[in-house]
């Protein structure tokens, strides 16, 4: 098999036509065959029967033709601020130490 690395590099490596979809969701972008950065979001809430469709047959289409290396992981949403009490300070060192 050849090493198709080369290749990658060159088209989702840095400068390359299709960096901006490298370790991105693309999905919306593919549909919409859109380069720009506020369709690289994986929301598909808003697609109509075509563009899940159109989606679909690009999933088909990776599938037959690339090796699965990973997966984008959705970002964990941050924690609410604890109403916790706060935190203790650790008690000043005694006078003698060091000494």
């Amino acid at each position: 098999m050849p090493d198709t690395s080369v290749y990658f590099r060159m088209f989702y490596g840095p400068g390359g036509p299709y960096a901006l979809f490298a370790g991105k969701d693309a999905s919306r972008a593919l549909v919409k065959m859109s380069f720009e950065e506020k369709d690289l979001n994986g929301d598909l809430t808003s697609l109509g029967v075509f563009e899940l469709e159109a989606l679909q047959d690009w999933e088909y289409k990776f599938m037959s033709k690339y090796v699965k290396v990973g997966s984008i992981k959705k970002p964990e949403p941050a924690p609410e601020p604890s109403e916790a009490a706060p935190v203790e300070p650790p008690a000043a060192a005694p006078a003698d130490w060091g000494s």
